[in-house]
């Protein structure tokens, strides 16, 4: 099940609901990722503790290799980070997300953030494994 939480407005409580959707999803036993595509990351900080300035294997990095031209691509799931709370992962935020949106939008790759989002569903029903990089 996905849900998506999104407003251009600033400051209407969209990182505070998506974290507590999350963690009454994660306590029920659902695997649950949250996947923060704000610049401002404040789901991110929430979750992992850290403020997404501070992170590697960012959201902005996953996407930035679907620009770039490299043979050498990692798998998107090695981009989710565990959070500290049972069945609850993250692929954070970047600042640099603001700077890739114009590149995304104009070579079409943006469908590749559906195609890692649907790859992971696919992954959770299927297996047990799951990252746990802090």
């Amino acid at each position: 099940m996905r849900r998506v939480v999104f407003n251009q407005k600033g400051g209407v409580g969209k990182s505070s609901i998506t974290c507590n959707l999350a963690a009454i999803s994660a306590a029920r036993g659902k695997r649950t990722l949250v996947v923060d595509l704000d610049p401002q990351g404040n789901s991110t900080h929430y979750l992992l503790g850290k403020p997404a300035a501070d992170l590697k294997d960012t959201a902005a990095d996953l996407l930035e290799q679907t620009v770039a031209f490299s043979v050498f691509n990692r798998r998107p799931e090695e981009f989710v980070h565990a959070s500290s709370f049972d069945n609850l992962f993250v692929l954070p935020s970047s600042p640099e997300l603001d700077f890739l949106e114009r590149k995304l939008e104009a070579k079409h790759k943006i469908y590749k953030l559906r195609e890692f989002l649907k790859n992971w569903a696919t992954r959770l029903t299927r297996s047990t494994s799951i990252p746990h990089r802090h």
